[in-house]
């Protein structure tokens, strides 16, 4: 408070002043708003309120640390009630938060790890060997907002062990914590497993935490994909009309004659990892495939392409909207929403595209096989994409790698009279100046590849093209591994994967624009909104002691 005497000017002969009384945090916020006021830029503002916001948190923080730890020493002791220790607990989120806010992460780290009575981080040869609490001990907000920081950071090995610690102590004891920590945990949990590229050990712990937590939608959603891919639905039977007796409906492929495979040329083997999922002698560096005949014919892409649009003006009003986040505009749908065609894709993949991969894949980097006709194949993800160069300018898709063993793209309409370009390129399948090369595939077509291989979806120049995209993952196969060892072996780093800085060459567009050969522009991304979940997830709010 800030008292301020002023005379009545009113009454010049009334000698009684009178006292107003402003508030100290409203003359602050009328001094900033002052300050700022020369910065137009909305999130530039919002930047520099948001970090001076951090930095009063930090002291404020460190403040009731001191008084934390002059009252109970650096620990607290066992004697402490559950209401003081919710207080710590409530300071120390609050400072590691804005540690992390201003850039300090490895400040964040120390603060949470004192705060869980473990030593300052210590930086080893194997980054999983490191010192926990006992399980009884173990504060489970605290330790997963430290996982959390570890998975930020990139340090896969330590968010794993540790997110372990945090689930064997929810596994004996659900009550320790909040519903949304147990959920997060959870949640986390299974992308540390897909970004180490175990999908069977991530939708294991994404249907142990459905369980835990019943009404969490994001783990609900994980839930319902298992179920509608992996589970027999009785009442769901396939119209005859999407899916006949078309090609390959007996699920025999002969590789050689069925398939035209697409050979990583020798100069780019050491620069492209995903050849270190398969057996080198079975592979024999073909890792892209385009069959020969259709998996479907055209009157059951024609079908399919129906009930898609019937979909969308029933339940959308006729729009199509999106599950990626791109540089460039996408729409899209899931097919695990559209339900007539799930039994379709069931099918399909059953008896077409499964036994594809285990002709196309033989041998795993570990011995294994696919499976017979395929069985070990899952859906990570299915999608009906649309390219429209005309209307809404969704025309292509930036160079990324897929989550995913194996994907597929099938061609569900054709380019002789509703589309013009298109086509999957594959910078690995290119020269050494890494100009790639464009895979095409005619109505009903199938088009697979390794899902580490670089790839973006090219250009559609005229008109409209649908495909079926499909992110398959092998049960039981998990490759993080073999990528990292042949990325150490041929000393490719992470930033080399996910390089921007490609060659570039000028198209005569009229504008004279930079644009790869892949087509994607420089600084093109794509991030599905399951991603866009988790990094919600990682930066959730903390309560801060300002308020």
């Amino acid at each position: 408070m800030v008292l301020s005497e002023k005379v009545n000017d009113d009454n010049p002969h009334d000698n009684i002043s009178t006292k107003e009384i402003f508030d100290g945090d409203d003359l602050l916020a009328q001094r900033e708003e002052e300050a700022l006021a020369h910065i137009t830029c909305p999130k530039a503002r919002e930047a520099i309120l948001s970090r001076r916001r951090y930095a009063e948190e930090i002291v404020v923080c460190e403040m009731l640390l001191k008084q934390w730890q002059s009252m109970y020493g650096m620990e607290g002791g066992d004697e402490l009630n559950d209401t003081e220790l919710e207080e710590r607990r409530r300071i120390v989120l609050c400072y590691a938060a804005a540690l992390e806010g201003l850039g300090r992460r490895r400040d964040a780290v120390d603060a949470l790890r004192l705060c869980l009575g473990v030593c300052q981080e210590a930086f080893t040869e194997h980054e999983d060997s490191d010192t926990y609490p006992l399980e009884e001990q173990l504060d489970v907000s605290v330790a997963l907002a430290l996982t959390k920081l570890y998975f930020k950071d990139n340090r896969k090995e330590r968010a794993f062990a540790w997110c372990n610690a945090i689930l064997q102590k929810l596994r004996n004891n659900k009550d320790c914590c909040s519903k949304e920590d147990i959920s997060d945990a959870y949640h986390l949990g299974g992308w540390i497993r897909i970004h180490a590229d175990d999908h069977t050990g991530a939708y294991e712990l994404w249907m142990e935490g459905r369980q835990a937590v019943p009404d969490c939608k994001t783990l609900n959603r994980q839930y319902r994909k298992r179920a509608c891919w992996d589970d027999i639905n009785e009442d769901e039977v396939t119209n005859p009309l999407l899916l006949g007796e078309g090609a390959h409906g007996d699920g025999v492929y002969n590789r050689e004659e069925d398939l035209e495979a697409f050979v990583v040329p020798e100069s780019n083997r050491t620069q492209t990892p995903a050849l270190a999922l398969f057996s080198s002698e079975t592979q024999k560096d073909e890792l892209v495939f385009r069959t020969r005949q259709p998996v479907l014919t055209p009157d059951e892409c024609k079908q399919v392409l129906n009930e898609v649009e019937a979909f969308h003006k029933d339940f959308r009003n006729g729009k199509w909207g999106t599950v990626r986040h791109s540089s460039v505009k996408t729409t899209d749908v899931a097919v695990e929403d559209i339900p007539v065609l799930r039994p379709w894709l069931r099918d399909l993949l059953r008896t077409r595209l499964y036994p594809l991969v285990a002709a196309a894949y033989p041998t795993l980097a570990d011995g294994s096989t696919p499976g017979d006709m395929g069985n070990r194949m899952r859906v990570h993800d299915a999608f009906i994409v649309r390219y429209d160069a005309d209307r809404d300018g969704s025309f292509s898709l930036p160079e990324h790698s897929d989550t995913s063993a194996v994907s597929f793209t099938v061609a569900l309409n054709s380019g002789d009279d509703t589309f013009e370009g298109g086509g999957t390129w594959f910078e690995a399948l290119g020269n050494t100046d890494k100009s790639g090369k464009v895979v095409d595939a005619d109505v009903g077509h199938a088009v697979s590849f390794a899902g580490p291989l670089r790839h973006a979806g090219y250009p559609v120049s005229k008109g409209v093209r649908v495909i079926l995209v499909l992110f398959l993952y092998i049960e039981g196969f998990s490759y993080g591994s073999y990528l990292q060892e042949y990325m150490t072996k041929h000393a490719i780093s992470c930033c080399q994967q996910n390089d921007d800085e490609k060659e570039e060459k000028i198209l005569d567009s009229g504008e004279h624009q930079k644009v790869r050969p892949s087509g994607d522009m420089p600084g093109g991304f794509v991030v599905y909104n399951q991603t866009v979940e988790l990094v919600g997830m990682l930066n959730r709010q903390v309560e801060s002691v300002l308020d």
